[in-house]
């Protein structure tokens, strides 16, 4: 509870989000067509966790007109700023919700997330009570962040602590059942812009019981980084898998 109240104030406090979160916004596209390329009702009933400031439903409403959609997140002040992206936009739900422990009422033809799955302390546990929304056939879809993202920023710290999180492997996607689709996309431009990056998208919660460095090893950190390109790489899987009650 602890952490995920973390997660939630971060989040908050990314008041200019969206400015920063041209990798989450390209993402959300991708999301949006492979899922709009999916067999799904005429007028599916949607879930959508971890909406954000709304980059998902911006990419992926316009695919699904018609949908009815409940569209959540664990922090009150995000999905404030997604529900005045779509004010006026009819068929629409929003609730304040953390999407290991849904409390929506389904059954949802698609349960859809880009990039919120990361934060999950159990994503088996998750994934299995999301499952328990779908109707049959119902399609989850999400994406989320994948074992070797940011490996240049982790290599930079050369035995110093690193706050970041560990992230699933795409294998133990797929032995979920998930399909995978794996995609890398980059933050340019030096350590510095890279931390600016984490704090403008609220990402910048270390890992739990992690100290911080000095300001001294940070600096070292950052020039290290900036010596070997600068570049911070995201690794993120796109993954699909039907209901199992539909098998």
């Amino acid at each position: 509870m602890m952490a995920q109240r973390l997660v939630s104030e971060a989040f908050g406090r990314a008041d200019n989000y969206d400015a920063h979160a041209g990798v989450q916004q390209q993402v959300a596209a991708m999301l949006a067509e492979t899922v709009a390329a999916q067999d799904l009702p005429p007028v599916p009933r949607v879930l959508e966790i971890g909406c954000g400031t709304g980059l998902l439903g911006a990419a992926l409403m316009p695919l699904l007109p018609g949908a009815r959609w409940v569209m959540s997140d664990l922090s009150p002040a995000m999905l404030a700023r997604a529900r005045a992206r779509f004010a006026g936009h009819g068929g629409v739900d929003y609730r304040v919700m953390d999407g290991q422990a849904p409390d929506a009422e389904g059954p949802f033809d698609l349960i859809v997330s880009s990039l919120a799955f990361q934060w999950f302390n159990d994503l088996g546990d998750a994934v299995a009570r999301l499952n328990g929304l779908l109707a049959p056939g119902g399609l989850l879809a999400f994406s989320t962040m994948i074992a070797g993202s940011f490996a240049q920023w982790r290599a930079a710290h050369a035995g110093a602590p690193c706050g970041l999180a560990d992230y699933p492997d795409a294998a133990d996607l797929r032995a979920m059942g998930f399909a995978v689709r794996e995609v890398e996309l980059a933050v340019e431009g030096g350590g510095r812009a890279f931390l600016r990056h984490l704090r403008g998208i609220g990402a910048d919660v270390p890992r739990a019981g992690h100290r911080p460095l000095s300001a001294g090893q940070l600096r070292q950190v950052i020039a290290r980084f900036d010596s070997q390109g600068g570049r911070a790489t995201y690794r993120v899987a796109l993954c699909l898998r039907r209901n199992a009650a539909s098998q």
